[in-house]
């Protein structure tokens, strides 16, 4: 028996390796049933740790560039219900001047003005995230600073009656194109405050109401405030056209980096991701060798322990 000692020896060494070799294999591949992944650590993914990381900060890039078009999408909806809410009221406005002028009836014309006006005011400084949506880059204080018709009809300058950036708020994705997000509400409704206060004028010109029947000939005058409200109601119709566009270029955008983040979690998955079905015909064949190893060793322990008998 002392010739094949060594021999049973080295015999008992191989299946002692082969049984730890197989228990830390079946560890590894029962861990990643167990989390779905290969690898529990970057540097166990080895040559493909690199790709993987490079997909991964292009993904985490993609997603945050598709949170703030998410968050543009959301303010450009509020932004064309602001400038809606200004063509709205300027419209009605005009109609009920015209409803006056056809009745001879004035005596609805300055409410109506009031309502215009405070409906007007407020879309201009509409907020979105606490920030007004017309003030250009300007922070906190809303654009339009007069808050009734005795403000308006006594403040003509400009900068008595807005408080602005000198520049446009934009929004730049870094491909040297900045995208103006809104029209400051200086270029958007001087004019409109111009006509309002014209009307405010005639207004009080005869003693804060036209009466029934209106009395003097305010009719041409009339007319032609009418007739400069439509107009701009319709620049108001344009801008919020363009918002519009502007609205679905971003939900297009949004779409567009979906589908590469989803194709990037893709990628990252198919160098992340454990085939289980692969893993499981891995773990059962790795167990038919265990059981065989094992026996191999209980085999061998029981001679070495017979040469000491």
């Amino acid at each position: 028996m002392s010739s094949s000692t060594p021999l049973n020896a080295r015999f008992f060494m191989r299946a002692q390796g082969d049984v730890r070799r197989i228990t830390g294999e079946l560890g590894n591949l029962q861990a990643q049933i167990a989390s779905g992944a290969v690898a529990n650590t970057l540097q166990g993914f080895g040559s493909a740790s690199s790709r993987i990381l490079s997909a991964s900060s292009m993904r985490s890039s993609t997603d945050a560039r598709a949170s703030v078009v998410n968050q543009l999408e959301a303010r450009f909806g509020v932004q064309a219900s602001a400038l809606g809410q200004v063509s709205e009221a300027t419209q009605a406005l005009a109609l009920t001047i015209r409803e006056a002028i056809s009745a001879n009836d004035g005596r609805g014309v300055s409410t109506e003005l009031e309502l215009a006006f405070n409906a007007i005011v407020g879309a201009l400084n509409e907020t979105w995230n606490g920030q007004p949506m017309f003030a250009g880059e300007r922070q906190g204080a809303t654009p339009v600073k007069v808050t009734t018709l005795d403000e308006l009809a006594v403040t003509v300058q400009p900068e008595e009656m807005f408080d602005e950036a000198s520049r446009h708020q934009v929004i730049d994705f870094g491909d040297g194109a900045p995208i103006k997000l809104a029209a400051k509400a200086s270029e958007l409704s001087t004019d409109l405050f111009n006509t309002l206060r014209q009307l405010k004028y005639l207004l009080d010109g005869a003693g804060g109401t036209l009466g029934s029947p209106m009395t003097g000939s305010y009719n041409d005058v009339l007319q032609n405030i009418a007739a400069d409200l439509d107009n701009h109601a319709k620049n108001f119709v344009n801008e919020e056209g363009r918002t519009g566009q502007l609205q679905k270029r971003f939900e297009d955008e949004r779409t567009r980096l979906q589908a590469r983040s989803d194709l990037l979690t893709k990628e990252i998955g198919d160098q992340t991701d454990a085939d289980l079905a692969e893993v499981s015909i891995k773990l059962n064949t790795l167990l038919v060798q265990y059981e065989a190893a094992a026996k191999t060793f209980s085999e061998l322990s029981q001679l070495s322990l017979l040469k000491y008998l």
